[in-house]
């Protein structure tokens, strides 16, 4: 009877292995898709006219390291908008100094009175209405461009999809060190690759403003963030979750449309994962994502448990010869999955990882989730509404 149960075992962890290495083949597709998009040629046309809208909330050191590079983009048309969040330090006088040799560059703030509503909402509804431009290309201070061609790769994406009203490019960390580092910078690729392979099929699940081309008029027409201005975080999630589609989002994987974002504090990344929990319950589209996040997870699961299972059945019955398949089978997995990731963690993040530190942060996706649940659960609803900068 063992037996029969052990020979089930390795035949069921044959089929879930086949599962996860055709799930992990979605990495290599977005590693293709970004050197694809490197390789093809300048699309024709006139480059369409950019506001960079920038939001700020004490940010001096970062506006004085990054600005000089966003100011001094590739491009035809474009200016710079930067919205300040009632900053206390020197970012106000920084602002006026630079705005002297940089006529592309202007600013506003938000008015002191305004401390008990979404800062977030309110700094980029300002700065929308102040562009000039056709097009708004959303960030915060503390991203930076990896090159000078950013805004003209964000624009040839529009040309190459003319029914586009919103472009999402990569942002990845920069000044990856330690092993809280590596989890972040890992988590963000996980999920960015999950949402990039979906905008074909059903639209743009989330986006979180870091990089996110947006048309102006299509931001007005929808009343920018009115449907949800009771909520404090997450706005770039939700209006690019309720208004985009499979025909009106696309995304930009050019090595040279990409940000770097400076390493946050480990507790500001939990912090965001948990008030992202309350902003997920405002999504309308959000099965397909979820579904198929659920089934990567569960699958992984479910293999590893067949591989344990299988291997001290196995060596409960002295069946030596068996021992050597669950051990081969997660051998196979390790390999293939740290190919499949580490192609695009390449071509998107410029980093390789050790196959067994991605198979062990994969491991651990499940328990972040049910931390973050946890959390989400004991946490007094009210604290999602208050000032959350």
């Amino acid at each position: 009877m063992f037996q029969t149960v052990l020979y089930i075992l390795i035949g069921i962890s044959l089929i879930l292995c086949a599962i996860c290495l055709l799930c992990n083949t979605t990495f290599r597709k977005i590693a293709n898709a970004a050197t694809q998009t490197q390789r093809s040629s300048a699309p024709d046309g006139k480059l369409p006219g950019i506001t960079i809208i920038i939001t700020a909330h004490n940010q001096e050191e970062q506006l004085r390291r990054h600005l000089p590079l966003i100011l001094n983009q590739i491009h035809p048309d474009y200016e710079v908008i930067i919205v300040d969040m009632n900053s206390t330090d020197g970012t106000k006088k920084l602002l006026e100094q630079m705005e002297e040799g940089h006529f592309r560059l202007r600013h506003t703030f938000i008015p002191s009175s305004a401390c008990d509503i979404s800062q977030q909402r309110l700094a980029i509804t300002l700065g929308a209405k102040a562009a000039q431009k056709p097009w708004l290309l959303l960030t915060t201070a503390d991203c930076v461009p990896i090159s000078h061609l950013w805004l003209q790769r964000m624009g040839e994406a529009l040309l190459r999809h003319r029914s586009a009203m919103m472009v999402m490019g990569h942002t990845r960390y920069k000044g990856v060190k330690g092993l809280a580092g590596r989890r972040m910078s890992f988590f963000r690729l996980w999920q960015n690759v999950l949402t990039y392979r979906l905008v074909s099929k059903a639209g743009l699940y989330r986006s979180d403003g870091t990089n996110l081309l947006y048309n102006k008029d299509f931001f007005l027409s929808h009343h920018g963030f009115a449907d949800h201005s009771n909520l404090l975080v997450g706005a770039t999630d939700i209006m690019v979750n309720r208004h985009s589609t499979r025909h009106n989002a696309e995304v930009c994987l050019h090595p040279e449309a990409m940000l770097e974002q400076e390493m946050p504090h480990k507790s500001h990344w939990k912090n965001d994962r948990l008030f992202f929990r309350q902003t997920r319950a405002h999504f309308k589209q959000h099965y397909a994502y979820r579904l198929r996040y659920f089934f990567r997870v569960l699958v992984h699961a479910l293999f590893m448990l067949s591989l344990i299972s299988s291997l001290a059945l196995s060596v409960y019955l002295e069946a030596w010869w068996l021992t050597a398949v669950p051990l081969l089978l997660w051998l196979i997995h390790i390999t293939a999955q740290g190919i499949f990731f580490n192609a695009a963690s390449q071509a998107l993040n410029n980093r390789r990882i050790n196959p067994f530190r991605i198979a062990w942060f994969v491991h651990l996706i499940p328990f972040w989730d049910a931390y973050t649940a946890l959390r989400y659960t004991f946490t007094d609803k009210r604290t999602f509404r208050k000032k959350y900068i």
